[in-house]
């Protein structure tokens, strides 16, 4: 199993970026950092994960996994490769991790990872180098307070840390509970909207949409005391040059998987936010703006 969680001392040199869902964009990624004037030797670079599927060069992406600045989590596309990856090691697993394994892996299949992935399924070394590599990211890494002015501590997952409860949508993990990753509520099985299916904690954090669904449904959000919380999974486009802020979540997945498809999607991109900084910027199909945070939601 991947880690759950790793954390990482407050960044007293350099500036903490992240990126949202990349989807096979390695080349806009760079173009981003370049405009953001990045420093490989201070700079950090965070990513909400899923590198791969939809875009023109998943491999590509997968490579930013040997980058020393480079700190991404696990997405679902990511982990429905991983998941592929493993399936010749099924029989060293115990029953419910091979099923689940085996769930993700025909997952993968179904959402068209094989697309790209289908020239590299007999090629070793690159197979065993991203197995290797995939198995080491984590769920959540959580960033220290310290020196983190004005913004303070923060944590990136994929999807988001809330499902439903008889009162609404609750953000179910606050800043302590979400440190400890032996805590009990990793393993609670529960009916995880945009899984579509019975889960633990560790699938939520993959496929959670609770919050967006709350939004879109009129549903009561009760917030929790959570840091700041850098998520994609669900495009959510800026509005007004603003990224969505809702129960600590700021939402970063802008859309990069419709790159190829600017014409119909010309809102569509990818988006580099600085922490530091509160500000961050979007590669669209009609060019490079800056977005800020809204106002935010309880």
């Amino acid at each position: 199993m991947n880690p759950r969680v790793i954390a990482h001392p407050a960044n007293l040199q350099g500036r903490d970026f992240i990126v949202g869902d990349l989807h096979g964009h390695p080349d806009v990624l760079r173009r981003l950092m370049d405009h953001v004037a990045f420093d490989y030797d201070m700079d950090r670079l965070f990513s909400v994960g899923d590198l791969v599927d939809r875009g023109p060069n998943s491999a590509g992406a997968l490579d930013l996994l040997d980058a020393p600045w480079f700190y991404p989590v696990l997405g679902n596309h990511d982990a429905m490769l991983l998941a592929t990856l493993n399936l010749g090691h099924l029989r060293e697993m115990r029953r419910e991790e091979a099923q689940r394994t085996a769930a993700y892996a025909d997952l993968f299949a179904r959402n068209g990872g094989w697309d790209w992935f289908r020239p590299y399924r007999m090629d070793e070394e690159p197979c065993e180098r991203w197995r290797s590599a995939l198995s080491q990211v984590p769920l959540v890494r959580i960033v220290d307070a310290e020196n983190t002015a004005p913004a303070g501590r923060f944590q990136v997952l994929h999807a988001e840390l809330a499902a439903e409860r008889e009162d609404g949508v609750a953000v179910c993990w606050n800043d302590a509970t979400l440190a400890e990753d032996t805590h009990p509520r990793w393993q609670e099985p529960h009916q995880v909207i945009g899984y579509d299916a019975t889960g633990t904690w560790e699938d939520h954090l993959l496929w959670g949409r609770s919050l967006r669904y709350a939004l879109s449904h009129e549903v009561p959000i009760v917030p929790a005391a959570l840091s700041r919380t850098y998520v994609g999974h669900t495009i959510t486009p800026p509005r007004e040059g603003r990224l969505l802020q809702v129960a600590g979540h700021v939402f970063l997945d802008t859309g990069a998987a419709h790159l190829d498809q600017a014409e119909r999607y010309r809102d569509q991109g990818l988006t580099l936010f600085c922490h530091q900084e509160e500000r961050g910027w979007v590669l669209t199909g009609e060019g490079l703006r800056e977005v800020g945070l809204d106002c935010g939601q309880p």
